[in-house]
């Protein structure tokens, strides 16, 4: 039996891929005057199937386009894929021809056919059922957003920042739950369906993603019974499962509307008081057009927030101008909706992220309807046209320097995304991740709140930084006559004692010896506090008392003490030309143990010994990058390029929440980086005054100290600090910058190498947990959270979540109810 079992499936197979492959080549007999799309070849039958890896698919087909152009066609087991990486042709065919490319393909996997059932509107084909849904669609989004999307946003972000000082390594739990707690208030007026919604959203995203289901593999096997095929019967229980859902809120909403008059405003009870309005055929068919409003919401927002957290902890050098604009604008009140035209830096956060890191990086697959002809190529009908965002996004001629995280690439005119005016850009609105020509989503006005309220609420109570061991290194190369020096100064070492007394040493040697003889000194004097600059430089002697000579006595004129200024300034000259190296240790070593000092000095030695044939000599960071890989650029290296104004305020909080300056050795704050003109562009437009280190004196926040002066006759007062004026930044001039603690990563830059592109594997890009340090920024505003979150709980405004039907059935595969984030 099994064996005539095996027999039939490979007849099925094998008589299928050979249909297929005969409807393939009849579909790609090319007409006269025309050229196929370029793209690889693959194999016969399964195409480039076997090409593409496991994880982040999209990268592979990210390699394709740039080898094969902005359009290209990849076989996939007998299905033709159009893929487009460059935003003018996605216009070109999606909208401007969007009469023949507006429909979706067939997922084979699903239990319902997503084209004409009219229970998966984003995935529908252009069709009655489609247009009147979506008329609904806009009518319920246009209405909720001219009413703040009913303040549900601002109130899920108390609930939001409660969880994260609870239990902040649960980030991307309660990040997840505040967008589909958001999600489930418009949808039906009540967060306690939030998890539900959660574990519907992720059994569909299996059941559409190419890489999920197995019948999108090998969609012939939904044609055989669910006895034999246990993915049929997943995806039969998951559709089951699904309609209860939907119909079990649809009904529970209507029972609040027929107890009271003054129910919670929903789409659900939009679509219930004007059913004769909408044309629906049946309630079911509005519960299925909220219900997939609420999936797709619960989806796609949250993987942004994520990518946010990502982003700041490794590029951190942005975090001060955003934390500026908020404490300037909100202060001690929470970021409301209402605050969207006042805050272009976040906006341009949100708007950064979302193109860094896009949640659906191979874009909502079209459908060609017919044979089509661009730029002399040949589209055949019925491939499937994906809008490949991760290329889109990263269009040298559009974006520069494209795989960074820059969100003043949309605050300054020098590059080519900024727009104005401010008030209104940079926006998520209208983007092209939203979709093209007549399938645009309709939830732009949503994501926008809920990542605008979110995102801004997270950075108005934390600061983010990557954890010591949040990233592990890969120990630098280094270079041959680096590990030449290194050899010699070791053997100098060793020979020392013999050397000395018996020869006369070079110059380069003697210093060398000094230094490092010096060092040593100072190891054996741990405990004893170490000497300030100050104390170090000559001292110009006091002026004399002026004497008051007669006009006619030039004898007694040039008898007058006379102070050689010029001898002075000479001699503080040389004096920090001997000193120089010492200033350098003191300020970035202060703190550093006694071993560390001497290996860190022993290799700048040896680097600059090996440089020492140069005609000019090299910079503090040439000698810096000399210990450092050359192939590849640290966290260091980019804040240097990046238009950085200020110092950044590396503070930490407590036990208690407050704030606190860090160690001397965190900031090297007379370390002076020159910024490069011909990387970052000049930025000149005004944006609000930062003030000193950008550190909020609202709250019990600490300031940073001014540093303990130095020893003698106590100075004068300094005077009152002049008010904030309008400043234009001109990254041109040296700034000062502190080093960020993230590791750098050293060797080729690569998916397995950054930290950056651990993603999920199915459709939606969403980050894989990482570690980071969530810390309060102000004590009060931690304070005032959680008293307003225990008010609310206390009132009853935060339900908690349950499932709703099956009673005792949790668990039960029949119910499909299980662990969310399994």
């Amino acid at each position: 039996m099994a064996f005539l079992t095996i027999t039939i499936i490979t007849a099925i197979i094998a008589t299928v891929s050979i249909v297929r492959y005969l409807e393939n080549a009849a579909k790609n007999r090319l007409p006269k005057g025309v050229k196929p799309l370029p793209g690889p070849k693959g194999l016969p039958l399964i195409g480039s199937v076997h090409e593409l890896p496991e994880k982040n698919s999209w990268m592979k087909f990210h390699e394709w386009a740039e080898q094969y152009g902005p359009i290209y066609q990849v076989n996939l087991a007998g299905v033709n894929h159009v893929w487009i990486a460059r935003d003018h042709v996605a216009k070109d065919l999606l909208t401007k021809r969007g009469a023949i490319y507006s429909d979706r393909p067939h997922i084979p996997a699903l239990e319902r056919d997503n084209r004409d059932s009219g229970q998966y509107l984003p995935l529908m084909s252009r069709n009655a059922l489609w247009t009147r849904q979506r008329r609904f669609a806009k009518q319920i989004m246009d209405t909720s957003e001219k009413a703040s999307f009913y303040g549900y946003p601002e109130l899920e972000s108390v609930r939001l920042l409660g969880e994260l000082m609870t239990n902040p390594s649960q980030y991307n739990v309660a990040m997840e739950s505040f967008i589909s707690r958001v999600t489930s208030r418009l949808a039906w007026g009540t967060s306690a369906s939030s998890d539900e919604l959660k574990q519907r959203a992720r059994e569909l995203l299996i059941g559409v993603s190419p890489t999920g289901a197995l019948g999108n593999k090998l969609p012939f096997i939904m044609s055989l019974p669910e006895k034999l095929i246990s993915a049929r019967a997943w995806e039969s229980r998951r559709s089951r499962t699904e309609r209860k859902f939907f119909e079990q809120m649809q009904h529970q909403v209507r029972l609040e509307m027929d107890d009271s008059t003054e129910s919670k405003p929903s789409w659900m009870r939009s679509f219930l008081e004007n059913k004769l309005k909408w044309g629906f055929a049946s309630d079911l068919e509005g519960a299925f057009a909220v219900g997939m409003h609420g999936i797709a919401g619960a989806l796609t927002i949250a993987a942004p927030m994520q990518s946010f957290c990502l982003a700041m902890c490794h590029y951190p050098q942005y975090q001060c101008i955003l934390y500026e604009e908020i404490d300037r604008v909100v202060g001690d009140r929470m970021p409301t909706y209402g605050d969207l035209q006042d805050m272009p830096i976040l906006r341009a956060f949100i708007r950064e992220t979302l193109r860094w890191r896009p949640p659906v990086p191979t874009g909502i697959p079209h459908e060609s309807t017919q044979d089509d002809t661009y730029e002399g190529f040949h589209i055949p009908a019925g491939s499937v046209m994906h809008p490949l965002e991760w290329s889109i996004s990263r269009d040298p001629e559009v974006f520069l320097e494209p795989d960074e995280w820059n969100p003043l690439r949309w605050l300054d005119a020098e590059f080519p995304t900024y727009q104005e005016p401010l008030t209104k850009f940079p926006t998520i609105t209208e983007y092209s991740q939203f979709g093209y020509g007549r399938r645009t989503c309709q939830g732009m006005g949503v994501t926008e709140a809920d990542l605008f309220v979110g995102i801004g609420s997270v950075a108005w109570l934390f600061s983010m930084q990557a954890s010591e061991d949040a990233v592990t290194p890969e120990k630098p190369t280094i270079s041959e006559a680096e590990a030449d020096a290194e050899s010699w100064l070791q053997e100098e070492i060793r020979l020392a004692d013999e050397r000395v007394g018996c020869k006369k040493l070079s110059e380069a040697e003697l210093e060398a010896e000094s230094w490092l003889q010096e060092q040593t000194k100072i190891a054996e004097e741990d405990d004893k506090p170490e000497p300030t600059i100050q104390e170090l430089m000559p001292r110009r002697p006091p002026p004399t008392p002026p004497v008051i000579l007669p006009q006619d006595s030039q004898v007694a004129e040039d008898a007058a003490p006379q102070i050689n200024i010029q001898s002075e300034q000479e001699a503080e000259r040389a004096f920090f030309e001997r000193n120089a190296k010492r200033i350098k240790r003191q300020s970035w070593d202060n703190r550093r143990t006694s071993s560390q000092n001497v290996g860190d000095l022993q290799n700048a030695i040896a680097a600059r010994l090996a440089e020492d044939e140069k005609p000019a000599p090299r910079s503090i960071e040439e000698r810096r990058r000399s210990k450092q890989n050359r192939n590849t650029l640290s966290d260091y290296d980019r804040a240097e390029q990046a238009v950085t104004r200020v110092p950044l305020p590396w503070l930490h909080a407590n036990d208690s929440g407050i704030c606190l300056p860090p160690d001397d050795d965190e900031i090297p704050n007379d370390t002076t980086v020159e910024a490069t003109p011909s990387q970052s562009p000049k930025f000149t437009k005004k944006l609000p005054p930062l003030p000193q280190h950008c550190i909020s004196t609202s709250g019990e926040t600490t300031v940073v100290p001014s540093p303990a002066p130095a020893p003698g006759p106590a100075p004068t007062p300094a005077p009152a600090p002049a008010p904030p004026t309008e400043t234009t930044y001109d990254i041109s001039t040296p700034v000062k910058l502190p080093r960020p603690d993230t590791a750098p990563i050293h060797g080729k830059v690569a998916v397995e190498n950054d930290p950056t592109m651990d993603f999920s594997t199915l459709l939606i890009a969403k980050p894989l947990p990482f570690k980071f340090d969530l810390r309060i920024r102000n004590q009060r505003r931690a304070e005032h959270v959680q008293k307003k979150w225990l008010s609310l709980k206390m009132q009853g405004k935060f339900e908690e979540a349950k499932c709703y039907w099956g009673k005792t059935h949790a668990g039960n595969a029949e119910y499909g109810w299980g662990e969310t984030f399994s």
